[in-house]
């Protein structure tokens, strides 16, 4: 019996159910593997599936995004191919590290992937199920890593004793915060935008999340849209209203459909919602 069958997993017929839920177990592996090169010593994880595996957010998440925060650290992929590969191979995977290095300004990164059938099947997946997807299919990690983020973040590590016995470093909640919301600003093409972005910075204010102002601050410096000590509360949330009004909300949730059951689609997304949404956000 593989361990990966041991893995609690909540019961589904629906293959892209079970494919997010494989990738998320993939996903687990490669922290712990990272885990044991001392990758975390030199970069913290962020974005969506931090919130995902550590913080209990209710959607799932596709990439594995990270952040450099020791000054002259170079990634070097070829360790973490080899950290990444043993632990794969100890649940009975066979995946493959891209080791091309994709460059897109900061951004560095790889994709990692398998086949999508034997992993279900690994996972204790029923026939009737794998059947359901083609016996070609990938299932894929993409990794980013921004070599170089602006300064004002917090750190925090945090140990996991399930699915896999690892720890990791991330950027604090305050700070994961600050960068969604300037996500949420700050990435679009036109009017659209990522639904998750939107979805993830509602979950911030429902928790009562505090937001760091200062990470916050430096990021939209970096983008040019504010200058040093000039970001407050009242220009944070003129800065929202403006970019909520301008977005496409059906495109936004057609990109948030993949990620979440039907059930939890939001029906009340539109302008005045996150205008609504953003004044009870808290900052510190």
């Amino acid at each position: 019996m593989s361990i990966l069958s041991t893995i609690e997993k909540e019961p589904t017929t629906e293959p892209d159910v079970a494919l997010n839920t494989a990738r998320e177990i993939i996903q687990e592996a490669i922290l712990s593997g990272l885990s044991r090169s001392n990758f975390f010593g030199h970069a913290a994880l962020q974005g969506g599936t931090s919130l995902r595996i550590f913080h209990g957010l209710d959607r799932f998440s596709e990439d594995l995004d990270f952040c450099v925060v020791e000054d002259g650290y170079e990634v070097d992929f070829d360790q973490m191919s080899d950290y990444i590969s043993n632990e794969l191979r100890s649940l009975g995977l066979e995946y493959h590290l891209d080791k091309v290095k994709r460059s897109d300004g900061n951004i560095t990164g790889c994709f990692i992937e398998g086949n999508a059938v034997e992993t279900l099947s690994l996972m204790g997946y029923q026939e009737k199920l794998l059947k359901q997807v083609h016996s070609n299919t990938l299932l894929k990690v993409k990794i980013d890593i921004d070599k170089e983020i602006p300064g004002g973040f917090g750190l925090e590590h945090i140990y996991k004793a399930y699915p896999f016995n690892y720890g990791a470093t991330l950027l604090d909640l305050p700070s994961l915060y600050a960068g969604k919301t300037s996500a949420v600003i700050t990435r679009h093409w036109g009017n659209r935008v990522k639904g998750r972005d939107l979805y993830d910075f509602e979950w911030y204010v429902n928790r009562e999340a505090v937001l760091n102002t200062r990470f916050l601050e430096n990021n939209l410096i970096w983008e040019g849209l504010v200058k040093e000590s000039e970001l407050n509360r009242d220009l944070l949330l003129s800065i929202l209203e403006e970019r909520f009004n301008k977005i496409d909300f059906d495109s936004a949730l057609s990109d948030l459909r993949a990620f979440v059951p039907s059930s939890k689609v939001p029906t009340d997304w539109n302008a005045e919602h996150f205008i609504e949404v953003s004044k009870r956000l808290i900052m510190k």
